[in-house]
C-alpha cells in the first residue's frame, strides 16, 4: 500500500488483521468504512476469517505485527 511505502517501519505487515492489536498511534478495534460518517468494529482478517486464517496458523500476530 502507499501508506507502507511511505513509512515502512510505522505499519507492520499484518498489521491490519488482527484488531486486537493497536498501531503504536491509533487503535484498530473499530474503523470507518468510506462513505459512512459512524465507526464500525473491525474484523479479524479484515472479515475473510474463514477463508483466510488457516494461513496464519501458528503464528503470533502480537509480535509478527
Amino acid at each position: 500500500s502507499a501508506w507502507m511505502l511511505a513509512n515502512p517501519p510505522e505499519y507492520g505487515f499484518y498489521a491490519n488483521v488482527n484488531p486486537t492489536v493497536d498501531h503504536p498511534r491509533w487503535s484498530q478495534a473499530t474503523e470507518r468504512r468510506i462513505g459512512n460518517f459512524r465507526r464500525i468494529p473491525t474484523l479479524m482478517f479484515n472479515g475473510y476469517a474463514d477463508q483466510v486464517a488457516s494461513l496464519y496458523a501458528g503464528m503470533d500476530l502480537r509480535r509478527n505485527y
